[in-house]
């Protein structure tokens, strides 16, 4: 109890913040790389929506990153490496109040509701950044997966209807070999994504090196694509403007996958439709317990895996 009182304390003090974020420093990977080929398409005169994909088990890639990097997100900074602009983390509510993450965000971390995304807007410097697949796409993010990349926005369009709202255009940032960090059960993946969604948990059990919480690989390699011009779109055409999203990010996965480690991978879009197809899922099936109603996304996941499904 004094040892919480004395956190509440000094949590929000800076010189505890910038102490804590430098020794995360010292244990966080060298090997995590950030690269921005797209710096000449983003305009400094306009504001965007930052978009990082996939979540992975904890998006360690960005977080390892931000750890090295003590003033990321200070107020006189320049925003994270190859980034050229001040950010904002907007996530899941708990996550502004978690130890670790807000002495690495400082107060530039909160919620994804379009009230706090808006808000970011509307200072004079500072965008804002989340996770689209949120917690439910962290289910999917499983070494066990070496021919498929999940992203679960399928029917994730909220980010995307804000944009169109508020007419601003996209940055896609996808970290690539942030999935194979960890081993993930491949059990009841659709249930687990549709509760953690809705729980706002992430329904993971991470399987690191040696069956311990040190992660398989470290080297990943976080790529900023060039902006989507979601400005382009009427807030009428959500669902053209989404489609096109999907197909902007699945070119440009496909661009970079080979010198990023991911040769021959292929991006699936997934969604609330997933159906588990594993041993448990159909035992439970079997049961009564769970559903037996068709779904697309599992006629999706096993043409992916035959290989049926055409080349962009």
């Amino acid at each position: 109890l004094v040892a919480f009182l004395v956190y509440m304390a000094v949590h929000r003090r800076r010189w505890w913040q910038r102490a804590v974020h430098r020794f995360l420093g010292y244990g966080a990977s060298r090997r995590h790389r950030i690269e921005n080929p797209s710096k000449h398409l983003i305009s400094p005169d306009k504001r965007y929506l930052w978009c990082l994909h996939p979540h992975g088990v904890l998006a360690d890639g960005w977080h390892s990153i931000i750890a090295r990097n003590v003033e990321s997100f200070e107020d006189d900074s320049s925003g994270p490496p190859e980034i050229g602009r001040k950010v904002a983390l907007c996530f899941a509510p708990i996550v502004q109040h978690i130890p670790v993450h807000q002495e690495m965000y400082r107060d530039k971390c909160g919620s994804a509701s379009k009230k706090s995304v808006v808000r970011w807007w509307e200072t004079p410097d500072v965008d804002p950044a989340l996770i689209p697949g949120g917690f439910a796409e962290s289910v999917f993010g499983s070494a066990y997966d070496d021919s498929l990349e999940y992203a679960y926005i399928k029917d994730r369009k909220g980010f995307m209807r804000l944009c169109l709202e508020e007419g601003k255009d996209i940055v896609p940032c996808y970290t690539f070999g942030v999935s194979r960090m960890y081993r993930n059960p491949r059990v009841l993946r659709g249930w687990r994504a549709r509760f953690s969604q809705n729980y706002y948990v992430g329904l993971v059990a991470p399987i690191g090196w040696m069956g311990t919480s040190m992660p398989l690989t470290d080297k990943t390699t976080t790529v900023i694509f060039p902006p989507f011009e979601a400005s382009r779109y009427a807030p009428s055409q959500l669902d053209e403007a989404h489609s096109a999203y999907l197909d902007h990010l699945r070119f440009h996965f496909d661009a970079h996958k080979g010198r990023c480690g991911m040769e021959g991978v292929e991006l699936v879009f997934v969604g609330k439709d997933f159906q588990d197809v594993d041993p448990v899922a159909k035992s439970l099936r079997r049961l009564g317990v769970l559903s037996k109603h068709a779904s697309q996304g599992a006629s999706v996941q096993r043409k992916a895996a035959n290989g049926k499904r055409s080349a962009l």
